[in-house]
């Protein structure tokens, strides 16, 4: 006999939907469904308090883009990392909220964090693809920030 209720794999199954929803960008649909079931899932069994904290990543990312709520989208965001750290839609997630909040230097330092975990993510890239790649530095073995490296990306991007 499972430990389930009906209640929580009906819970279980509108978390991953809520989830599937969010990726594909209805936001305010998934939202609803999560507010709905969160809670009861971290409340439940071990199994439902996995896919909750799977989920809060999503749920963070909606939460930044309906609510405005950029801080609550975050640490909904970090809840998620902390149970599963090697996951990276966790990372585009987080990437996105601070996205949102025209934070863009947090945002791909999150997205390169994800792509340290898998460098083929297609979300990762696809957000990178998005806001744009920084090229190499000009001459390599110089830091980026070194005057003439600046002086050189700049007459590069200028065209001249």
């Amino acid at each position: 006999m499972s430990d389930e209720s009906p209640d929580n794999t009906t819970a279980q199954q509108a978390a991953l939907n809520a989830k599937a929803l969010t990726i594909e960008g209805k936001v305010e649909e998934a939202i609803e469904l999560f507010e709905q079931n969160l809670k009861l899932l971290s409340q439940g069994t071990i199994a439902d308090r996995r896919i909750a904290a799977s989920a809060f990543s999503f749920y963070g990312l909606c939460v930044a883009k309906v609510r405005r709520r950029y801080a609550e989208g975050v640490k909904y965001c970090q809840i998620s990392l902390r149970s599963n750290p090697l996951d990276p839609d966790h990372r585009a997630n987080l990437a996105m909220v601070y996205l949102e909040r025209d934070d863009r230097s947090k945002a791909v330092e999150a997205l390169n964090a994800g792509l340290r975990l898998d460098s083929r993510n297609k979300r990762i890239n696809r957000v990178l693809d998005i806001i744009g790649r920084r090229r190499p530095p000009v001459i390599r073995f110089l830091p980026r920030n070194n005057p003439l490296n600046v002086w050189l990306g700049k007459r590069r991007n200028s065209g001249k």
